[in-house]
């Protein structure tokens, strides 16, 4: 009995030890200079541009507004997707700062950063924008009746949307109240 709990001990101790030396072969192994997953995110979307992202916006917005509904959700999710992209490339012009350490923050002037405040700005609205997409890919669904995608979306959404997008909040709740038959009087 001792020494089958002595060989057991052996084996979980040598296989705890092999999975530290993959660990640590895998971050030996990262390149900082590897540019890759930037290459893969520029083939996927592109370069977007303010102009192009809001072109993109407005075909979107002109098919919900005209109850295109299945077509206004798939200009939307491009909408979104490259809308995101674009947040995220103003957002990376700020990261000198956010990367780094709290006292080279603190020591850092109003002056300094005043050039870059736009950048963060402008990303902070297109992740506000990408947001409300998500809300209108949505409830385009819950037009066209494929609610399993309708939920996905409005999930996603909500999950997204800051406190201070009220109307679109609200919008998003109702219809997932009125997807899930949820009546707010009724349970009270």
């Amino acid at each position: 009995m001792k020494k089958i709990i002595f060989l057991s001990s052996v084996i979980l101790a040598f296989g705890c030890l092999q999975l530290k030396a993959q660990d640590t072969n895998k971050s030996e192994s990262i390149d900082p200079l590897d540019i890759s997953k930037q290459m893969e995110q520029i083939e996927k979307y592109g370069v977007p541009t303010i102009a192009t992202v809001d072109e993109m916006k407005t075909k979107a917005d002109v098919l919900y507004e005209s109850q295109s509904w299945k077509e206004a959700a798939l200009a939307y999710e491009v909408y979104a997707k490259n809308v995101n992209w674009l947040a995220n490339l103003l957002s990376q012009c700020v990261e000198p700062y956010y990367s780094a350490s709290y006292d080279d923050r603190k020591n850092t002037s109003y002056s300094t950063l005043k050039p870059f405040i736009p950048f963060e700005s402008k990303a902070n609205e297109c992740k506000k924008q990408r947001n409300i997409a998500y809300v209108k890919i949505g409830l385009c669904y819950k037009n066209t009746g494929d609610m399993k995608n309708a939920i996905a979306y409005l999930h996603k959404g909500l999950d997204l949307l800051s406190v201070d997008e009220l109307s679109y909040w609200t919008v998003a709740k109702d219809a997932m109240a009125e997807i899930l038959q949820f009546d707010v009087e009724k349970s009270k």
